[in-house]
């Protein structure tokens, strides 16, 4: 069975303040990764990160002129999807994604990994990063894809896939 840890994240713990918008530079780093017991035939990896508790019908929720019910699938806020991560890797360095591997745009239309940020007074958010094992080289994504597009593309192609989840609030 797949193993996704993270030496910085516990799971179902509190995610430290750096790989979150509170960080300084106001986007937060990527967390390192490490996983364990790839199955046979994995030629490369995916991972995904999305927050599944944004209060987009919630009354008070801040940010109801940009954010809709439907914009994201499942009404998931997506904030990183990295692809074609080499077979060879065995996990991500903090801030880095491993040679060879892409990120697509996040849910809020920006390159790259979106640190957590959840509105001031809301409940902590459970934040899960998912890996996925597939049995492809290339996803064969172009660079506009969305969650959709990442999701679908991987279909047929998932041998295992492992997530680790953590909490993040105000």
């Amino acid at each position: 069975m797949l193993i996704l840890t993270s030496p910085d994240i516990v799971e179902q713990g509190i995610i430290p303040t750096k790989y979150t918008m509170d960080n300084p530079n106001q986007v937060g780093v990527s967390p390192p990764f490490i996983w364990t017991n790839v199955p046979p035939g994995t030629k490369s990896f995916a991972l995904a990160l999305v927050d599944p508790d944004v209060p987009l019908e919630e009354e008070w929720f801040p940010y109801k002129d940009a954010l809709k019910v439907g914009m994201w699938p499942g009404d998931l806020c997506v904030h990183w999807m990295v692809y074609d991560i080499p077979a060879s890797a065995k996990g991500m360095e903090e801030g880095n994604i491993p040679a060879g591997a892409k990120e697509l745009t996040n849910g809020m239309g920006a390159p790259g990994y979106l640190g957590m940020g959840p509105p001031p007074g809301h409940k902590a958010h459970k934040y899960v990063f998912t890996l996925y094992a597939l049995s492809v080289d290339k996803l064969g994504l172009s660079p506009e894809a969305n969650y959709v597009d990442f999701t679908n593309a991987m279909k047929g192609k998932i041998l295992a896939a492992a997530s680790l989840a953590g909490y993040f609030g105000h």
